[in-house]
């Protein structure tokens, strides 16, 4: 075994491609791990293999991408061509879906993208992969980030290099660059070809990635020769239906057999890869908040039923909001009416009293007067105070001569000049309005009037309120959800049938209309499909009928490819179905963790 390769020591062998070896290897001068890729014994005796193996990895080793592998150095040692790159951490993408399962349509797309700008540098310098597949690409720790390797026989599209293809293109007698299972149509037919050759392959691999098995799934070369060339793959729908359309939808443009059918390049791989990840991000983000779908007559139902319930909260909250608030002033306006008649009728009396010595005094009047207006259920409490701020009458006898102490710290409603509203609390605990005016004349005070009348009537007046509000939301949420659930299920017959319909179209079915007496929109599109179906339905006759007056095609000779496909493809159409040769035709996996030849 070769110890030592230039100044680049060889530790193990790694891999193993059809033209060379690859070794991992320490560079002493820099200190760095790395990768080596030697060309194998039997070629290096080919002067031309020798010199397409260096000038190519050269061409590859101008390119400079996050997603390409990096070439370090390209030489010749003792008569051994050598190719030095990165050592990658990671696996080859061909064992990660080694074990046939799909993997996650999100992973697929990253990879996608990344593959496609990949390409869309390598195309804009000239250089063109045709060898595209799973074990040349190496997947990162992380199972997204890639790698793209072995652009050994990488097409550097210059006027020179054109006129040698033809000759220093081929790695042995017959063989056909590439690897077959991946090649593109125009690529297995030996035609002239582009960068949209490697975004058919890109399509294969990606194809492979979502539903877990092979494009092309001959074994024999002839066979996937024709099925490359003239057969389409599986729908993925079929193979893996919870695939998003968008995706789908790309994979199959990359297939198309004709290179004027698919992305101009990789840049527009990438982004319409870009643009389906976005939508798809949002859609299994709206379905995961959603959940699984429910009936129409429940959505609808719980819809309307919602609407209704935040429409009549509101309306409700503030029509008693506006109620409480009325209330509220009769209440203040009664309560200041009170204090105002008292405060009037104690006047004269305190006016009176005032101008006579203390011991002549006489309140019994207003004593009665009180004791008459505090018999009202609504008054809590009543006092009036002399000029001297002594309790002079009240609806408690008990405070009669008492000092008068006005509360602080009730909250205060409303200040208005010498009138004050604050709410208060009896000693029972039933709160009320208390109102505290004095007791003027001509223009002096003579004292003051403290009067407390309970809110008891008023809360129960709300409470009732609410209660048939309540009520009446309860009866127009239960009106409401009965009609839309009632609607939603007259919506869902006709949509059932329509659906019906369209599966039994779908599987060939249609010797059948649809029969309605509606005149509505349903109607309409019951028609629109009656239509519809009758207009396929004729074509289809129309072109058996022309099938049939055919006379039968003479049968053809195989075609004949325009350059040479070495034995195993030169004739497609072969009688016995050989095995395809992976020694010949590169098609076993390979190790990848660095580039094959």
């Amino acid at each position: 075994m070769l110890k030592l390769v230039g100044r680049y020591e060889l530790q193990e062998r790694i891999g193993e491609g059809a033209m060379a070896d690859v070794y991992r290897a320490y560079d002493p001068s820099i200190n760095r791990i790395l990768a080596i890729k030697v060309l194998k014994g039997e070629f290096r005796q080919n002067l031309e293999c020798a010199q397409r193996f260096l000038r190519e990895a050269k061409a590859a080793g101008a390119l400079s991408h996050p997603n390409i592998v990096t070439i370090y150095d390209v030489g010749e040692a003792d008569g051994y061509p050598y190719i030095v790159m990165e050592m990658l951490e990671g696996e080859p993408l061909d064992q990660v879906i080694s074990q046939g399962r799909p993997l996650p349509a999100d992973d697929v797309m990253a990879i996608g993208v990344q593959l496609g700008d990949a390409l869309h540098y390598a195309h804009g310098l000239g250089v063109i992969h045709r060898d595209i597949k799973p074990s040349n690409i190496i997947v990162g720790k992380d199972g997204r980030s890639i790698k793209l390797l072995d652009f050994g026989i990488a097409r550097v599209t210059e006027a020179d290099t054109l006129r040698m293809e033809a000759e220093t293109l081929k790695t042995q007698v017959g063989q056909v660059i590439g690897t077959p299972r991946y090649m593109s149509p125009e690529q297995a037919l030996g035609g002239e070809i582009d960068g949209r050759s490697d975004l058919f392959s890109a399509g294969v691999v990606l194809y492979e990635l979502t539903t877990g098995c092979k494009a092309f799934s001959a074994s024999n070369a002839g066979t996937l020769a024709l099925q490359i060339t003239q057969q389409d793959p599986a729908p993925i729908s079929e193979l893996a239906p919870e695939t998003p359309r968008g995706l789908q939808f790309i994979i199959e443009k990359l297939l198309a057999k004709r290179a004027d059918r698919r992305f101009a390049d990789g840049a527009q791989l990438a982004d319409a890869l870009r643009r389906e990840q976005g939508v798809y991000g949002a859609v299994m983000a709206e379905a995961e908040g959603r959940g699984r779908a429910l009936p129409l007559q429940i959505r609808l139902t719980l819809v309307m039923a919602s609407i209704t319930a935040v429409v009549l909260f509101f309306s409700i909250g503030a029509v008693l909001k506006r109620q409480d608030e009325a209330m509220q002033h009769m209440a203040l306006t009664s309560g200041s009416a009170i204090a105002s008649f008292v405060a009037s009728n104690a006047s004269l009396r305190a006016v009176e009293n005032a101008a006579l010595p203390p011991q002549e005094r006489d309140w019994l009047p207003v004593e009665a007067f009180i004791t008459a207006a505090a018999s009202d259920p609504n008054v809590q409490q009543l006092t009036v105070v002399d000029a001297d701020g002594v309790i002079r009458a009240a609806s408690d006898p008990a405070r009669v001569g008492l000092p008068y102490r006005r509360p602080s710290a009730e909250p205060v409603i409303q200040a208005d000049g010498a009138v004050r509203i604050s709410q208060t609390r009896s000693a029972q605990g039933a709160e009320g309005f208390r109102f505290v005016r004095p007791i003027t004349y001509a223009g002096r005070a003579f004292g003051l009037v403290d009067v407390s009348v309970s809110k008891s009537e008023l809360a129960a007046a709300a409470r009732l309120s609410r209660l048939l509000m309540i009520a009446l939301a309860v009866v127009t949420l239960g009106v409401v959800v009965a009609v839309s659930f009632t609607m939603a299920r007259l919506l869902a017959r006709p949509i059932r049938r329509l659906k019906a319909a369209l599966a039994d179209a779908a599987d060939g079915d249609l010797d059948f209309r649809i029969s309605h007496q509606r005149k509505d929109e349903f109607g309409e599109l019951f028609d629109g499909f009656n239509r519809f179906t009758a207009q396929v339905q004729e074509r289809l006759e129309t072109a058996e009928a022309r099938a049939r007056e055919m006379p039968p095609e003479p049968p053809r000779r195989a075609p004949r490819a325009r350059r040479p496909l070495g034995p195993a493809l030169a004739d497609p159409f072969a009688a016995p179905e050989e095995d395809v040769d992976s020694t010949r035709l590169d098609i076993s996996p390979e190790p990848a963790l660095a580039g094959r030849n």
